[in-house]
């Protein structure tokens, strides 16, 4: 099968298409990408300017925490205000103390 030169107009006309496809074929990945890029950003500065909206709290440990200072603060009130707090127990009589512990400081080093 020859090629007849009615067949070599018709592929000489279209290289240039041809061309210009494989250009935007190879430019597309790129320029994809630039748009999800743009997107984001767009998306990020949204984000960054909306004002959120306030969720209530759930159970976690800064309400347990809330509910044990609230117990705290009402016995507290329950309390009467000349009531002493009960003695400390003494200190053991088997332990032994140096009185000198803690006093002398050796700066000759």
């Amino acid at each position: 099968m020859a090629l007849l030169p009615i067949d070599l107009q018709t592929l000489f006309s279209q290289t240039t298409q041809v061309g210009k496809e494989q250009a935007v074929q190879k430019d597309a990945p790129p320029a994809a990408q630039s748009l999800q890029g743009a997107q984001l950003a767009q998306r990020a500065d949204i984000r960054d300017h909306a004002v959120n909206e306030t969720h209530d709290e759930q159970e976690g440990p800064e309400k347990v925490k809330d509910r044990e200072r609230r117990g705290a603060e009402r016995r507290r009130r329950r309390e009467p205000k000349g009531a002493k707090p009960p003695p400390a127990p003494p200190p053991a009589s088997n332990v032994v103390s140096d009185p000198d512990l803690g006093r002398n400081i050796d700066v000759t080093g």
